[in-house]
């Protein structure tokens, strides 16, 4: 019976994975897949891998519907599966903090149950997540650890992995020759095993090399290596992706029309997977055609599309924090409202109380009425002044509900929209070839990027400063990756870190869960990272590290810029001021962040510290509790 149903699960995978979409197979999947509940979590395991470059928000749905049925079972292997699948699905996406979370879990859960060959794939997913990500550093990093783990379990197809993306960061790194010769080592052990899908990936990178080197022929022709052994259906963003390539080599041959062919077969298919950074390099293409043609104005519409994909993605990765804050907003709406209801039902209380006393009053009256005529009179005349008092207090109170509801308003919509609009734009602005050959240029819109920048973190902190002064900032602790909150960060500054020609640098040997407010990390972070980029001169290195200490992580940020005294070091987390310097290119500060980050730490139950020698750099600690998870 068991392989009458894996035969028919094997149909139904087949007919799912290579036909469009169907009603009734869907309806007899489910059916069937319940003869036997062991098969499902590796069934839906291959769902979620071969649909994730054609269906990738589906891939999701199955991967995480694996992980139900895995964990239910105690099936280890399938379990890590399904975390690197899903992360898989998410990089494709564009979606990286939510892919960094699952290789790390997925990593975890290797390391956990002894799932050797896994764990090896999962430092090779975080070493490619960190190549899209320009953290060359960290890629080779884990991929060296893949490569320890292929060569000792003689695993060909993990092996061809890591030449692959050790390739990759290499070709990123301009290191063309070695790229070159990792690419085929790759191809050389895809060949051995007959794995076409592979194969296409390495003739698509080995072109990469040949364009970057000017050999636009070889180029071409392991483009359409490429394609000829790639699987159209399954493997729809390598396609996509590929025909783009093809796109650029005949823009720069100058060949327009059959660029232009290229470009919207490719982004045809990256409409139809939802791939936003595909979808952006082909409108870039056809916008640089359209400049290279003088058709100006199909080049402004194509470049106002890319403003928008690149104002997508950064809002994406802001989404969730505009939420939390909007929703803190109306909590304290809500509370004020509360608040006036509580003033209303105690002015009737009031009221009533006052007109059971004019009834016992009128009573004493007829029995005193001289002695208790003046004692009546003083007491309405009191009454009415507390009256007119809690109606003023209801007043004033309506008034400064209404002034801070506008007023976070105006900081939250009118204030943040533009300066993070504003930033990717100048970002895509210091990409464009023609102002990066423009001295002139580069520098004034790198200092607008600096200032764009100031201006953010300033508002950001006097946000926080002005919530924690009033006892606003709620603490919501919570079991949270560190490395999620350090890459969201180093994502955040890395333009910034270009503009200055500054090197960050990441040591996180394996996932750190922390017992922490996510917000309040965030900001620690974050500013920490911001002064070390403000203090340190061009060309210089920041560099982070994370540590045990008995039940905390400790953190260490260290740069080696201009570096403080130990007066200085007295001063900076003194919270009776606000001391600040001026960075190495002038940059501005207002005193507020390290303040926000000592306030922050303490909270969490942890301590922050600093020392430095002047001119030697500077090195920032502060140590989270270990999540616990009993």
């Amino acid at each position: 019976m068991k392989k009458i149903t894996l035969v028919i699960v094997g149909l139904l995978y087949s007919a799912l994975c290579f036909s469009e979409s169907n009603p009734e197979v869907d309806s007899l999947y489910k059916q069937l897949i319940n003869i036997d509940d062991s098969l499902k979590a590796g069934v839906l395991n291959n769902l979620s891998w071969e649909l994730r470059n054609s269906e990738p928000e589906k891939s999701i749905d199955y991967g995480k519907e694996a992980i139900r049925l895995a964990e239910s079972h105690n099936d280890y292997e399938n379990l890590v599966k399904s975390h690197s699948f899903i992360g898989v699905a998410y990089r494709i996406l564009g979606n990286y903090s939510e892919a960094i979370d699952y290789y790390y879990k997925g990593l975890e859960l290797a390391k956990k149950y002894g799932e050797t060959e896994q764990e090896g794939y999962a430092y090779i997913n975080i070493g490619n997540l960190h190549i899209y990500q320009e953290y060359y550093y960290n890629a080779i990093e884990n991929l060296e650890k893949a490569r320890e783990i292929a060569e000792e379990i003689d695993n060909k197809r993990m092996l061809a992995y890591v030449h692959l993306n050790i390739g990759r960061a290499q070709m990123l790194r301009n290191e063309h020759h070695e790229a070159l010769l990792n690419f085929n080592k790759a191809l050389d052990l895809r060949i051995e095993i007959d794995q076409l899908g592979g194969q296409a990936v390495c003739y698509k990178y080995i072109g990469d090399i040949y364009r970057n080197l000017l050999e636009y022929n070889k180029a071409l022709e392991n483009y359409n290596k490429s394609l000829e052994v790639v699987n159209k259906e399954s493997d729809m963003d390598l396609f996509a992706s590929t025909q783009a390539m093809i796109a650029r080599v005949y823009m720069e041959l100058g060949n327009f029309r059959l660029s232009k062919e290229y470009a919207n077969k490719s982004l045809k298919v990256a409409h139809l997977i939802g791939a936003k950074l595909i979808l952006r390099d082909n409108i870039k293409i056809l916008a640089d055609i359209s400049l290279k043609t003088k058709d100006y104005e199909s080049a402004a519409n194509y470049l106002n599309y890319i403003i928008e994909y690149n104002d997508t993605l950064f809002n994406q990765q802001l989404s969730e924090k505009i939420f939390n804050l909007e929703y803190k907003f109306e909590k304290q709406r809500k509370q004020a409202e509360f608040d006036i209801l509580t003033k209303d039902k105690k002015i009737q209380d009031l009221e009533l109380s006052r007109a059971k006393t004019s009834n016992i009053t009128l009573i004493v009256i007829l029995i005193l009425i001289t002695s208790m005529l003046g004692f009546v009179m003083v007491s309405l005349k009191n009454r009415r002044e507390k009256n007119f008092l809690l109606e003023k207090q209801k007043a004033d109170l309506d008034k400064i509900n209404k002034t801070k509801d506008r007023m976070f308003l105006i900081i939250s919509h009118d204030l943040r929209g533009p300066i993070g609009n504003l930033k990717s734009l100048i970002e895509i602005l210091l990409e464009d070839e023609e102002i990066i050959q423009n001295k002139s240029l580069m520098e004034t819109f790198s200092i607008f990027m600096k200032s764009v920048q100031s201006v953010s973190d300033l508002l950001e902190n006097l946000l926080l400063w002005a919530k924690s002064q009033r006892g606003d900032v709620n603490f919501d602790p919570e079991n949270i990756t560190l490395n999620t909150v350090v890459n969201r960060n180093l994502q955040l500054f890395k333009s910034i870190a270009e503009i200055k020609g500054i090197d960050l640098k990441v040591s996180m040997e394996d996932s750190y869960e922390v017992y922490a407010d996510k917000n309040m990390l965030m900001t620690v972070v974050r500013n920490i990272i911001s002064n070390a980029i403000k203090y340190t001169p061009k060309g210089g290195e920041v560099k982070i590290v994370i540590d045990r200490d008995s039940q905390f992580y400790k953190v260490s940020i260290t740069d080696n810029g201009i570096g403080f005294n130990k007066e200085t070091a007295d001063k900076i987390f003194d919270t009776k001021s606000f001391y600040t310097t001026a960075g190495t290119n002038n940059e501005a500060g207002s005193g507020l962040g390290l303040l926000l980050c000592k306030e922050f730490t303490e909270k969490n139950g942890g301590k922050i510290w600093a020392n430095s020698v002047p001119g030697k750099g500077a090195n920032f600690y502060f140590s989270v509790p270990i999540a616990n998870f009993n």
